[in-house]
């Protein structure tokens, strides 16, 4: 028998339309008794839980980035707070360097005068960046330079003494020469006898000892005398520790000879140090030993 029923292209079941309508009130009414009712809270329930570990690994990676970031803002506060620290303890080294050099003073001159010393320019703190390489010589560069006040022939001191003397100053950087180096000279006076002299930096050894030449045999001087800057030179303020006496040649058959110093300042260790403003000093007469090289205030080679 011949099918004569239409082929299933041409068949045609329920409409779109009508399946929409039928989609949309069963819909609502779902919405319907679950709002009543709350049919449908245990499902979500499993729902939920079932996926949590799966939004807990996909939350890390955002959990793991603003932990960094917090990280980062703690960290860099921290170090701002170091460096303001830092800042503030050299700005206080200097008035405290110098309570021993007053007290001396006092002593000896045994109140005759009304000594009162007044430090009204303020330092300028910087850090320790890098070192020359050459093996001729002491020099460090520090990380503040014309732009932030600092000139040729500013003395540089550190918590515990003299550190050395700018020789070069740029615009962002500047160089330093270190006490010990060879070629750096620096007028001290002994604190215990008030006896004036030139500090060089060792030409031999080790390079991180200071020596006075040329000290006659009869000279007052003791081991562990403390050297201290006697501020003739318009570079470095008066009473700054400078250096102590640790070798004493025994004088046999010579007149003079040269006393072993080691510097006070921590010259292969210190990060940061405080630049000084150049002492103006009126009608000063240049000397070939009154400094240790700022006679030229824009551009100084010790």
């Amino acid at each position: 028998m011949l099918d004569r029923s239409p082929p299933a292209f041409f068949k045609q079941g329920t409409t779109a339309f009508t399946k929409l309508l039928v989609y949309t009130a069963l819909s609502l009414t779902l919405m319907t008794i679950d709002l009543r009712w709350t049919i449908g809270q245990p499902v979500r329930n499993v729902l939920a839980t079932s996926l949590f570990p799966v939004q807990w690994v996909l939350r890390q990676p955002v959990m793991g980035a603003q932990w960094l970031a917090a990280h980062a803002q703690t960290l860099g506060k921290a170090i701002e707070s170091n460096g303001l620290l830092s800042a503030r303890l050299l700005d206080q080294a200097l008035s405290v360097q110098q309570v021993g050099f007053l007290k001396l003073e006092n002593q000896r001159l045994q109140r005759l005068l009304d000594l009162q010393l007044s430090q009204d320019s303020e330092g300028i703190a910087a850090r320790v960046v890098a070192q020359t390489p050459t093996p001729y010589s002491k020099r460090v560069i520090l990380d503040k330079g014309s732009r932030d006040g600092v000139r040729a022939g500013s003395a540089v001191i550190d918590i515990y003494g003299v550190y050395g003397q700018v020789t070069r100053a740029y615009l962002l950087t500047s160089e330093v020469t270190l006490l010990t180096d060879r070629n750096l000279s620096t007028p001290v006076l002994n604190a215990r006898t008030g006896e004036r002299n030139v500090l060089f930096g060792e030409v031999g050894g080790d390079g991180t000892h200071l020596e006075l030449r040329f000290i006659s045999s009869n000279a007052d001087i003791e081991l562990g005398d403390v050297l201290m800057t006697s501020g003739i030179d318009g570079v470095y303020p008066p009473g700054l520790p400078v250096a102590t006496i640790v070798d004493i040649p025994q004088l046999m058959d010579t007149n003079y000879a040269s006393i072993r110093c080691k510097p006070q300042s921590h010259v292969n260790a210190t990060r940061h140090v405080l630049v000084m403003p150049v002492q103006e000093i009126p009608n000063k007469v240049p000397s070939a030993s009154a400094g240790s090289g700022a006679r030229d205030a824009e551009g100084v080679t010790p």
